[in-house]
């Protein structure tokens, strides 16, 4: 009587199901990745834009420096930059004798307008 060569179907439902179980965790683990990778980016793009903003800010007169909101294309996405600015009359309790202005410069996708990315602060004065 001859030996056969080769698996059994048992074997082979069993390497088959192995392989699938690995596929599926590789292939979440590839998705997941991915998604991290891009809200990085955005997270990064929103930085630097909102940097900019705020470089431009303190480079226009200080009474024009105004709440306001702004449309932005930038890197192929559309983004939507809010500033909000109030006047600082002390830190810590100890009062400033110069005109302070806190700026808060929020950047987020048009798409998703509600939820900001990034939020920088950044104070200017009068000088």
């Amino acid at each position: 009587m001859k030996k056969a060569n080769g698996f059994t179907l048992l074997e082979v439902m069993i390497a088959i199901t192995i392989f699938a179980l690995i596929a599926t965790t590789l292939s979440k683990v590839a998705a997941t990745t991915v998604d991290n990778h891009i809200h990085l980016e955005h997270k990064l793009l929103a930085t630097w834009i909102a940097e900019n903003d705020i470089i431009e800010l303190r480079s226009t007169p200080f009474s024009s420096i105004t709440n306001g909101k702004k449309d932005l294309t930038y890197a192929d996405r559309k983004w939507v930059i809010q500033r909000a600015v109030k006047p600082v009359k002390e830190f810590s309790g100890i009062p400033i004798p110069l005109e302070v202005k806190q700026l808060d410069v929020s950047v987020s996708l048009e798409e998703n307008e509600d939820s900001p990315l990034q939020t920088l602060t950044a104070f200017v004065t009068n000088d």
